[in-house]
């Protein structure tokens, strides 16, 4: 056994790719699904790559995809070079084992590994509607070989060049303006044997929209509708202090944690269950562990009273109105 240094690292290993690189190099690849879905999201013009402009609505009608100002997608490139650096090394090394790389990326089962790897709820139902990327099945499959990666006789250009491409995705990715999310899609749709059903795709916008389409069925969605329908329901949800501060700032209605702890002590607001480590809600506390949880519709009543008192107290509440 020969020892040498590995390319990346300079660990002393027994091929140019030592375990630790190897494994991170599996983890990247593992990511490839969630960022080829987040440029099909700057594809479909779900994003915004800039602040937004400022003033009236333009006369001209926007494209259905978004141009760069050679009129050229400016996700299309970076995933041109991430589908041909995976596909290269794939094919290589599946002609080097002795593998059927094109009947592997027909799986079904390889398909559902790309829908499980993707940042975003999972819907088993969108599997046999959502198609997947050959560069993402592609991805996956090389997850399954890393010691055939570690021993590959170009094992040093397979890691620059993949690595690399995942990097230059990257950079174009974190270009986008953060998104929030405003619940899934509610336009009803039918099944092949006429059966109703919502879209159920999550939508997200970037702050300041109006409105937003759906990914999935195209639909349009005013955002404060959205968001009027969120709160029809977000009011009986129980969730622990951490998920109750993430909620409240989203519904502009900010508590910091150690109020939230504060009120708890002070028994001002009380729990309504315990998530224990399964998942499951209990009545009562059984573990230390286990987070309590809290009715969000209380916490936002008990909020908007001690804004109430804290505006009286300064002189700043509306005065009472005078009786005839």
């Amino acid at each position: 056994m020969t020892n040498v240094e590995c390319h990346h690292c300079g660990r002393i290993t027994d091929t140019d790719l030592c375990d630790l690189c190897t494994k991170s190099l599996v983890k990247d690849l593992h990511a490839i699904p969630g960022l080829v879905s987040d440029m099909t999201i700057t594809r479909a013009r779900l994003d915004r790559m800039t602040v937004g402009r400022h003033g009236g609505k333009s006369a001209e009608t926007s494209l259905p995809v978004r141009l760069d100002q050679y009129d050229r997608r400016p996700t299309q490139r970076p995933l041109d070079v991430l589908t041909n650096e995976i596909g290269t090394w794939a094919r290589d090394l599946a002609t080097l084992i002795g593998e059927d790389l094109d009947a592997a990326l027909d799986s079904r089962g390889l398909r559902q590994l790309v829908h499980n790897h993707r940042q975003k709820r999972r819907d088993p139902a969108a599997l046999s509607t959502e198609t997947a990327f050959d560069v993402e099945l592609a991805a996956i499959w090389l997850t399954h070989y890393p010691n055939e990666i570690r021993r590959h006789p170009a094992a040093a250009e397979l890691h620059d060049g993949i690595a690399d491409a995942i990097a230059y995705v990257r950079k174009v990715i974190d270009r986008q303006p953060e998104l929030v999310y405003k619940g899934p899609c509610i336009h009803r749709m039918y099944d092949e044997d006429r059966q109703p059903y919502n879209c159920g795709t999550d939508l997200y916008v970037e702050k300041g929209d109006e409105y937003v389409s759906c990914p999935h069925c195209w639909t349009h969605h005013r955002v404060r509708d959205l968001d009027l329908a969120m709160l029809k329901h977000i009011d009986d949800q129980i969730l622990t202090m951490p998920e109750l501060v993430v909620v409240l700032r989203e519904l502009r209605e900010p508590v910091p944690i150690g109020t939230l702890y504060s009120w708890h002590s002070r028994k001002a607001i009380r729990p309504v269950g315990w998530r224990q480590a399964d998942g499951t809600i209990c009545d009562f506390w059984m573990r230390r562990s286990d987070p309590p949880l809290f009715r969000v519709r209380d916490v936002r009543a008990l909020r908007g009273r001690s804004a109430h008192s804290a505006a009286t107290a300064s002189g700043y509440a509306d005065p009472p109105t005078s009786r005839g």
